[in-house]
């Protein structure tokens, strides 16, 4: 738990040089986000292309909180909540919102990561507004 939560606290502070040494040559990185609101998210193969995508996303956001809020760690596999926080450089906006991460590590790197994020949320707080979805006419 402790080299996890190192982890979430390298990536909270830009530190992609201690990411790049927890990242497996061949990392298969992927998530749920919208990739038309989150470009640099979705699905990334191998170490370079993460570190890209964690280094475009701290060129969004000024400033980024990864909090685990519950972990469970079983043998390689790590599954974790998360409460994140972001702030937008060019809006100043403050999204909060809940995801999920599940990683799996060979010795001591990353060579799997999966995120659910609740991107209904975020998608509305980068986008500054609330969408109607409402079921009925």
């Amino acid at each position: 738990k402790k080299r996890v939560y190192e982890i979430y606290e390298a990536f909270s502070a830009g530190n992609l040089d201690l990411l790049a040494s927890v990242l497996d040559e061949q990392v298969d990185f992927a998530t749920n986000a919208p990739i038309d609101v989150f470009p640099y998210l979705g699905r990334r193969l191998g170490r370079a292309a993460v570190l890209k995508a964690l280094s475009d996303v701290h060129v969004e956001f000024e400033s980024l909180t990864f909090l685990p809020i519950w972990m469970v760690v079983e043998n390689d596999t790590v599954g974790a909540i998360l409460s994140i926080h972001a702030t937008q450089r060019t809006t100043k906006r403050v999204l909060r919102f809940f995801a999920a991460h599940f990683l799996r590590f060979r010795d001591d790197r990353i060579v799997e990561f999966r995120s659910i994020m609740d991107s209904f949320e975020a998608v509305q707080q980068v986008l500054g507004r609330e969408f109607d979805v409402r079921t009925e006419p």
